[in-house]
């Protein structure tokens, strides 16, 4: 171990621009890792057990609310509530006159059965008590609270892209009745709940319809055969359905932009080829520059095996390294101090503990193979060879 320590401490400016390099290009790795993961968010909180049920062209088209109770009826399932988006921008005054607009997701739904249907989320019980109470009330998101800087109590003023009330004016006016939280570093805290009943009343055109239906099932191996259940009831009405798991529905907005996933493993093997080569690079010019210490060594009764090691450690040691500072950068970033580029474009931004791991991995693997042509090369060599060189 002190003889792999003097020997990476050689040429200390070489080994801190190898560990720099292999460092970046992890940091890199991890980061599209982040963004991949944000972009699979909703895929990676979707439940076997929901099932959502939309229009069968298109999710811009609503469905009757009278559909709740004849899906509630279909054998299998044991829960059902409805989501409408709301498409509202935050209308927050600045010192200058101007407004601050934010963008977030924002449903429309029967909240207490929504709940029901999602464990995840977590609400203080008088709070959920105020919120059930006051038509006006609305559940938020810690962490949109935390970005619209908003508490308990506080009037939340939305611009809606959508929806008119019936005196013409896209201006909606809420109380921020509750705050939830989530265990799960996957489930969104950027939403805003607000009440089905009286955005049907308030809104000018589209009453009684409800944009998806959201159902539990008893048991998940059956949700193929219970979305064909529910589609089956309604065909050939004028609003036949489209049933699927709700990863399949996510899944279709993943979808909209491409083979996105490709495009980004493509880059990552990118820049793990690079780092490959900067490794395999230093490992080769040290190897040469020590040719006569390996003879040396040879001399003075090591083996083959521990040239082979000893090489084999110190590629392992700068990869490692680099390791260490790459992928505890993006760690340190993304999960300790929560910083997200783009919050409203991302609402989850976090490292996962599988591509952290897999960062490790891909420079462990990188050091055995940077590593392996040098400690071959001074395993074969022969003591009186090497000390015959310059």
């Amino acid at each position: 171990m002190r003889l792999l320590l003097l020997n990476l401490l050689r040429k200390p400016l070489r080994t801190l621009l190898t560990v720099f390099g292999v460092g970046v290009a992890l940091f890199l790795f991890c980061f599209l890792e982040i963004v991949l993961a944000a972009f699979n968010a909703g895929v990676d909180m979707s439940d076997a057990s929901r099932l959502v049920v939309q229009h069968k062209e298109s999710i811009i088209f609503e469905l009757p609310m009278a559909y709740r109770s004849l899906i509630e009826q279909t054998e299998g399932v044991a829960g059902v509530t409805t989501a409408s988006w709301f498409g509202g921008l935050s209308q927050e005054p600045l010192a200058n006159g101007e407004k601050r607009e934010e963008f977030f997701a924002q449903f429309a739904t029967d909240i207490e059965r929504y709940l029901a249907l999602y464990p995840e989320i977590e609400v203080p019980a008088d709070q959920l008590r105020d919120l059930l109470s006051d038509q006006m009330g609305c559940l938020l998101g810690g962490k949109i609270a935390e970005r619209l800087n908003k508490k308990v109590g506080d009037r939340l003023v939305l611009r809606s892209t959508i929806w008119t009330q019936k005196n013409s004016s896209t201006i909606w006016e809420f109380n921020v009745r509750a705050l939830y939280t989530t265990g799960s570093p996957t489930f969104d805290e950027t939403m805003m709940l607000i009440h089905e009943k009286r955005f049907d009343e308030a809104r000018q055109f589209g009453r009684g319809s409800v944009g998806l239906y959201i159902l539990s099932i008893a048991d998940p191996e059956r949700s193929a055969e219970i979305s064909a259940a529910i589609d089956a009831r309604f065909a050939n009405s004028p609003y036949e359905t489209r049933t699927m798991t709700e990863k399949a529905f996510n899944l279709q907005f993943v979808g909209m932009i491409g083979n996105f996933q490709f495009l980004l493993r493509s880059i990552g093997s990118a820049v793990v080829l690079t780092m490959l080569l900067v490794s395999a690079n230093t490992m080769m010019m040290s190897a040469r520059e020590r040719t006569r210490e390996m003879g040396i060594l040879k001399a003075i009764g090591f083996t083959d095996g521990h040239v082979f090691l000893l090489l084999i450690g110190e590629a392992l040691a700068i990869s490692l390294l680099g390791a260490l500072a790459g992928v505890g950068l993006a760690w340190l970033l993304a999960n300790a101090l929560h910083y997200n580029p783009k919050p409203d474009f991302f609402p989850i931004f976090y490292l996962p503990g599988r591509s952290m791991l897999a960062a490790v991995g891909l420079a462990a693997l990188t050091g055995l193979l940077s590593g392996v042509v040098p400690a071959t090369a001074g395993m074969r060599l022969s003591a009186t060879e090497a000390l015959r060189s310059v």
